[in-house]
Formats: C-alpha cells, structure tokens, sequence
C-alpha cells in the first residue's frame, strides 16, 4: 500500500521523508500540485520528488499522483462502508445481542419486499408436482441447502443437496421430475454457473436460481430466479444478511408445500410420535 509505504519511509533521505510527510498531511492537495510545486512547498528539488516515487516502485510522479488518488478513493470508499457497520470494535456483548436481531428483520424485511408473488406461485406449482428437490450450492450456502432438504424431505419430497454436479446421477434420474434449485449469494459464484449451465443445457430439470444482485450471467442458465439482497459489506456480514435471507425464501416455500399437504403431514407425524420411543430414552404414548 502506497499510504504505508509513505508512513514507513525506510532507507530514505531526510529531504525525501520530509515529502512524504507533506503528503501525508495534505493529501487533499497532492492531486492539483506538480513536481515542481511539490518540491517548493517542501524546501526540496523536483529532482528529489522525482527520485521519491522510483523508490516506492513507480515511473515517476505522473504515475505516483494516479496511485495515491486511486489508494485514497478506495479508503474513503472503505471509510464510508466502516461508517455504517453495525459492529465496531467498541461493540460489546450487549451490543451485539441486540445489533443482530435487527440484521435478520432487515435481511428478511427487504427479502419479503422484493420478492414477486406471481413468480414465486408459479415456482410452488413446480414444486408441488415435483418428484425431485434436488439443491445445488458451495460453501457455506451448502450447509443451508442441506437444511432446506431436511426440511422438503420431511414432507416426503425426495429431496437433497449436492455441491457440485453427477451427470451420471442426473442421467440415470432424467426421468422423474425434478426442481433444481441453485444457490449464491453473490449471484456471480462460478462454480454455480457452470452448475447451473449444466442443469439446463443436459437435463430436463427445471432449474430455479436463488441469487445476490451480481446474477447477469447465472440468471440466464435459470429458467425461474429468487434475487436475493447482498450488503455491502467488509466485515463479512452479507454472510448473515444472505444466509437469512435465503433461508428465509426456503421457508417460504416450504411453508406453501405444507399448507398444501397438511393433512398428510399431520398423519405422518402422528405416525411418527407413536414410535418416537424408538428414537428416544422416553415414552410417549398418544
């Protein structure tokens, strides 16, 4: 980082540290200003100037200035960002308890409100004459879509979750009907996309993206897309903003599936309460 290198200034003279700190300190300057007004603000030579910005590796001051102007936007960017996190590091305990609820209701809250009614109807009917749920994902949205198949499964939907693709699995399935949901939270993962390219190139599923706002190309791979928000954010809580969020579009659907099959759903777990006594260290007797 040029900005630390300025700081550090090792094995340099004492006019050319005496720059750096000019810079430093009036930074908001150094864009308007050449050479030679640098060097005569700091009692130095444009020569000297000149040699300052080969020792930090650069052509010269032209390529220095375009640098240092690139390296304080992106700080000020950063800066901005930082601004609006929610944790800082004077978050307490107590702090935090109370800053995450409000993360999952505001990932929730702008997940409910960008969802669109039609297109999420049209994906349950899909899902209610399905076969197969089959749900593709990497990473950490991997152990979410292992959750969200535990979950279909229990509604007797064959259901699992995969992280990446069995073209023998799939051909020798190519027969029962079957959802494939994708999932990034980026929307721009590419291992997804080529998941996602294969599912609709060389099979008959019917592929549903479940994406972050970056999905242009992942979406044209999906016959149906669930877009997702994604903060920005450098302290890596788009992971729990997206984690909630899709979670929350999985339950959804799954709450549609079991409003459908309720009465079944109940039998079954009547079923499976009367031999609970073989799962458990007690008895229940119903």
């Amino acid at each position: 980082m040029l900005l630390v290198q300025l700081k550090e200034m090792k094995n340099s003279t004492n006019h050319e540290k005496d720059i750096a700190n000019y810079i430093l300190a009036h930074m908001e300057q150094i864009p308007d200003m050449s050479a030679g007004e640098l060097a005569k603000s700091t009692l130095t030579s444009k020569a000297t100037v000149v040699r300052l910005s080969q020792k930090l590796g650069l052509s010269g001051y032209h390529e220095f200035k375009l640098k240092l102007i690139a390296e304080v936007n992106q700080n000020e960017r950063i800066g901005q960002i930082l601004a609006n996190e929610p944790i800082t590091p004077h978050s307490s305990y107590t702090d935090i308890i109370h800053t995450l609820p409000g993360l999952y209701d505001k990932a929730i809250t702008n997940t409910r409100l960008t969802l669109n009614k039609s297109d999420m109807l049209r994906i349950d009917r899909l899902l209610r004459e399905a076969e197969c749920i089959d749900i593709y994902a990497t990473g950490i949205s991997y152990t979410l879509a292992q959750a969200a198949a535990f979950k279909f499964a229990t509604l007797g939907v064959e259901s699992s979750a995969y992280e990446s693709i069995n073209g023998h699995y799939l051909a020798a399935r190519k027969h029962k009907k079957t959802v494939a949901f994708v999932i990034s939270f980026t929307g721009a993962n590419r291992t997804v996309e080529t998941m996602a390219k294969y599912l609709r190139t060389a099979t008959h599923n019917h592929v549903v993206g479940i994406l972050g706002p970056h999905n242009q190309v992942t979406r044209s791979w999906c016959h149906e897309v669930v877009e997702i928000p994604n903060r920005d954010s450098v302290l890596s809580l788009d992971v729990i903003t997206s984690f909630a969020a899709c979670n929350y579009v999985f339950d959804v659907f799954f709450s549609l599936l079991l409003s459908h099959c309720q009465e079944q759903h109940v039998q079954s777990s009547l079923e499976m309460i009367r031999h609970r006594d073989l799962l458990l260290n007690e008895n229940f007797n119903v």
